[in-house]
């Protein structure tokens, strides 16, 4: 159980620290950014209780949203991902 959380962090600051130092730098087409961060979302156990993906979401979009500079966008986006992702 402790190593799972361990494991889930790690992929939290490693996504964390791809998307802010080299991901939000790429833009397609001149104005698209790719987000690679909500791939943690998407790789939780659909075992998983909606309220703690809710969470983890939120908190993944709240740092991205701190070191992008983008107030709340990030943190909705995920949250709303998180809510609406089939169990």
């Amino acid at each position: 159980m402790v190593l799972n959380y361990l494991h889930k962090i790690g992929w939290f600051i490693g996504l964390v620290l791809l998307q802010v130092l080299i991901l939000n730098n790429v833009h397609i087409a001149g104005y698209a950014t790719p987000f690679l961060y909500i791939y943690l979302i998407l790789k939780f156990e659909s075992e998983t209780p909606r309220n703690a993906l809710m969470l983890w979401a939120f908190f993944l979009g709240l740092t991205v949203d701190i070191f992008s500079d983008t107030p709340g966008m990030n943190a909705a986006a995920t949250v709303a991902l998180a809510f609406l992702r089939p169990t």
